[in-house]
Formats: structure tokens, sequence, C-alpha cells
């Protein structure tokens, strides 16, 4: 369950990432805001490579060129919402992007389908709903 602290850290993380997000875009446009906040990620990814001997370079690194076009649409698209309306709607509503992971792994990897699981994918939906009320 090692995970488990990685994703407190992702999630502690992605909360002030928002926050600092919504500040910039008052202050920014999108793309400005979406190119400073990737340079400063880039300059530290760049900082811990020269650190680490983590970076993987082989045949598929060539599929994350896919992935992070659609990355780029999205962050785009999340900072535009940001600079437009509230987080208190933008970050909840954006934030049900996990059901389609979930999804996937229930149909795709075939990981149980368990009631636990249902139910919290109901309960973010009724969150995101009465949060954005």
């Amino acid at each position: 369950m090692a995970y488990i602290k990685y994703a407190i850290f992702a999630l502690l993380g992605w909360g002030l990432w928002a926050i600092g997000s919504k500040l910039l875009t008052r202050h920014l446009n999108t793309v400005s805001t979406s190119f400073w906040i990737s340079f400063w990620t880039l300059v530290g990814l760049t900082t811990i490579i020269s650190f680490r001997k983590g970076l993987i370079i082989n045949r598929y690194a060539i599929f994350a060129i896919p992935v992070a076009i659609v990355s780029l649409i999205a962050i785009l698209s999340f900072y535009k919402a940001l600079k437009l309306g509230p987080a208190s709607i933008v970050v909840p509503f954006t934030n049900m992007y996990v059901i389609l992971p979930v999804f996937f792994g229930f149909f795709i990897l075939k990981e149980p389908i368990t009631l636990t699981r249902i139910s919290g994918i109901i309960f973010a939906i009724l969150a995101a709903i009465l949060l954005s009320l």
C-alpha cells in the first residue's frame, strides 16, 4: 500500500496546483498560464533527471506524443474554464475525469467491479453536481 502515500502527495499537489492555476489565470491568458506552468515543470523534471538515471528512451517513448496532444488540449481547456468560471465549479467538474479510467479499468483491464467502487462513482458524480450548485 506504499502507493497511497504517493496518491496523497498527488492529491495535495493537484489541489495546490488548481489553486495556483486559478490565481495565475487572473493575470495571464490561457496559453501563457499553460506555458509557464509547463516550462517550470520541465525545468524541475530536467533537474531531477540530471541527478537520477530514470529517463527511459526506447521505441515506446513515441507513444507519448498522442497522450501529450490530448493532455495539451485538456490543459488549455482547463485553464480557459478557470479563467472564465469559478474554481469551486470548474475544478470539481473537471476532476470527474476519474470516471473514464475507472470504466477503462472495469471493462478493458477487467478489474473487479464492486459495490464500493460503483458507490464511489455515484458519490463522485453527486459531489460534482452539488459543488456546482
